[in-house]
């Protein structure tokens, strides 16, 4: 098989840059904004509610980051994608901060969303990777609102082109579990390892080659496969989800199906009772006694034969799982789960013969009339 071949034919993107390049992007996005978070956090800390908010897989984001917020904090927290909150809109007053979260800054629905928050009076924070303040975008709506903020991410190659998001995912997940850490003035270990050490876990798995050799391996095995599963449980399957949803679904053009672990056990005598279909099973943490109970059960009750089993400390060393034996950790671990489900996805594109960063629908603006107008 001639990767070097497929890669130049078919990655119009350069997705596979973008991937490798996730660590320094983190890097890049704590060093720059680290104190604006801090500061943005102290202006909006006496909020009674707070709301994330973004679509895509970046509201999948909001979803992993709602996993450290449950962990320090006893404020309440909703996290809404924001179509519905237009189309079905929450309780939102002067005492709301509402967060959103947009790679381009310019995604329709979110800046619907934006303006509703607003026309509420809402504290309103936007975090995007959008360096211009261009002109009807979020940044612009927020910097012209006396209660909006924004927080910024950076990402090294910029602006990040890739339709699966790899790097953005990994930075505005980064800046939201800062400000769910500095909003409620919490100075966990969760703190420590987000800043000092996700940044060089992602770099090592983002970079690893015997990772993206068994990346190859596992794509050549799903090569033929109509459609399966991604299976995680608690923040793991937030990893699972943008893998289905995000990665697989719109980068490789494969039908994939994200399901919770805890979910998938009790359906799980009936479906084999049918036609069995391959799964993606993500491991969970060994400390873990309850996720583990179901992961034992789901590997040993599926047929083997059709159950690919990811576990991102196969690829890290000793260390770097000491540091995810705590429950603190727990909620960062969509870092480096979600790191080879994208580079199964992206060889899995290659081999299908698909652009893993290109979709004929998804744009980073979407509006009623895109959708119309592709429909007709």
């Amino acid at each position: 098989m001639n990767w070097n071949l497929l890669e130049k034919k078919l990655d119009s993107t350069k997705m596979k840059e973008n991937i490798q390049s996730q660590g320094r992007s983190l890097s890049l996005t704590i060093n720059n904004e680290i104190e604006n978070i801090s500061r943005i956090s102290s202006k909006v800390r006496n909020c009674r509610n707070f709301i994330f908010s973004g679509c895509g897989d970046k509201h999948i984001v909001d979803l992993a980051a709602q996993f450290v917020w449950n962990k320090i904090s006893s404020k309440p927290l909703s996290v809404i994608q924001s179509r519905l909150f237009v189309n079905y809109p929450s309780y939102v007053d002067k005492h709301t901060c509402m967060v959103f979260v947009t790679q381009s800054g310019t995604t329709f629905d979110t800046i619907e969303a934006c303006k509703l928050a607003i026309k509420r009076n809402a504290k309103v924070v936007c975090i995007t990777n959008l360096k211009e303040n261009k002109e009807s975008s979020i940044v612009d709506i927020c910097q012209n609102y006396s209660n909006g903020y924004v927080i910024k991410t950076h990402t090294e190659i910029y602006p990040e082109e890739s339709l699966p998001s790899t790097s953005t995912f990994h930075t505005s997940l980064t800046a939201l579990n800062l400000f769910s850490i500095f909003v409620n003035n919490n100075q966990s270990r969760l703190a420590e390892i987000q800043v000092n050490y996700i940044p060089k876990l992602v770099d090592i798995l983002s970079r690893s080659e015997k990772l993206k050799e068994f990346s190859k391996n596992v794509a050549k095995r799903l090569k033929n496969v109509d459609d399966f599963y991604v299976l995680g449980d608690g923040p793991r399957y937030v990893s699972a989800r943008k893998a289905a949803r995000i990665m697989f679904m719109e980068g490789s053009k494969t039908n994939a199906y994200d399901i919770e672990s805890e979910e998938f056990i009790h359906s799980l005598i009936e479906t084999i009772e049918g036609k069995p279909k391959n799964l993606i099973l993500l491991k969970p943490l060994d400390f873990l006694d309850k996720p583990m109970q179901l992961y034992k059960i789901i590997k040993n009750t599926w047929p083997q034969k059709m159950v690919i089993e990811i576990d991102p400390f196969d690829f890290l060393d000793s260390d770097a799982k000491s540091l995810f034996s705590s429950d603190d950790a727990d909620a960062l671990s969509p870092f480096i789960y979600t790191i080879p489900l994208e580079w199964i996805s992206y060889y899995l594109a290659l081999l299908k013969g698909k652009d893993p960063g290109k979709g004929k629908l998804v744009n980073k603006i979407r509006s009623h009339d895109n959708v119309k107008n592709f429909l007709t």
